[in-house]
């Protein structure tokens, strides 16, 4: 009997641990979202790592770390946070966009071009944002064969990240504009 008590009582005090760490890692989490919708990339990421060191399974958090990440242009790091969700679902399409895009930022057109191929193959709703990136990818190619001016690739990529930063722009102000509102007169009906 004294065990079972015992039993109880540890159970009951560590299923209050996990909830609180899932509210912690929640709330950083969100507030990572919220700073990336303004803009604050850094102070995204700083509360991103932090959701991250309190739970590192769930890949959510890393893609939007990594979406952090190549806006202030750390192609690397966000490479590393796409693999990683990437590992656990290869069928996330917008990630593979996004790693493509950042291979190319990188000067990796091969594998760039292989993320980008697939997600043309398998999404019809992202193969505009693919194809820009795969038709860059073959003017690069035929620049480098002719051996063109360098300076012609690098205003073409100069273009290309602009265009980027533009759409991820824009995208933020439509959930800004549309998801932010939707959502607060929600819970407001809802609390009524």
């Amino acid at each position: 009997m004294k065990n079972f008590i015992l039993l109880a009582i540890c159970t009951l005090w560590f299923s209050g641990l996990s909830a609180q760490n899932v509210e912690r890692y929640k709330a950083y989490h969100d507030k990572g979202r919220t700073l990336i919708l303004k803009g604050d990339y850094k102070n995204a990421i700083h509360n991103l790592d932090t959701a991250i060191s309190i739970m590192p399974y769930y890949s959510a958090i890393f893609q939007d770390r990594g979406y952090a990440q190549m806006q202030l242009k750390n192609y690397t790091s966000a490479i590393q946070d796409f693999n990683h969700v990437l590992d656990k679902k290869p069928y996330l399409d917008e990630v593979r966009l996004q790693r493509g895009m950042a291979l190319y930022h990188l000067n990796r057109l091969m594998e760039a071009e292989d993320d980008l191929i697939q997600v043309v193959n398998s999404t019809p709703t992202r193969i505009r944002e693919a194809t820009i990136y795969l038709d860059n990818i073959q003017k690069e190619k035929q620049i480098i064969t002719q051996n063109l001016n360098r300076s012609e690739l690098n205003k073409m990529r100069i273009i290309i990240e602009n265009e980027r930063v533009n759409r991820a722009r824009h995208r933020e102000e439509i959930i800004w504009g549309t998801v932010v509102p939707l959502a607060f007169w929600t819970s407001v009906f809802l609390c009524w």
